[in-house]
């Protein structure tokens, strides 16, 4: 079996990859500006539509060092804040999704996405 050329892009908005062209057994959410690899035609495809721009590959992030200063409880609660910020935020983009679909039309994955990440910061609130 060939492999298929990929190449990084970082889409112009938030939105939804389908499973097939992210390589994953599910549909891949993606943030503005996040990189992502997929295959090259599709990025050429969506590079010439103005959804996407090409990128490099993200630099990988250096392992987090304990700090002298900070003990292992307030590294806990630093992580468990980053994470209700990151819930925070994606409810802020479900919402997002669920206004931009428009009056009138049916809004289902958009309201369950929504309820989902809801249901997920309320858990990290507890």
């Amino acid at each position: 079996m060939a492999t298929v050329k990929k190449t990084w892009v970082a889409f112009k908005g938030n939105l939804t990859i389908p499973a097939d062209m992210a390589g994953t057994d599910k549909d891949l959410q993606v943030q503005d500006g996040e990189p992502v690899q997929v295959p090259a035609f599709y990025a050429d495809s969506v590079v010439q539509d103005g959804i996407a721009a090409k990128c490099d590959a993200p630099k990988k992030k250096p392992a987090a060092k304990k700090t002298s200063g900070q003990t292992a409880e307030q590294l806990a609660a630093a992580a468990k804040a980053k994470q209700i910020e990151d819930a925070q935020a994606a409810v802020v983009d479900a919402q997002a999704a669920v206004d931009a679909v428009g009056l009138g039309k049916p809004a289902g994955p958009e309201i369950a996405a929504l309820q989902a990440a809801k249901d997920a910061l309320a858990a990290l609130q507890v």
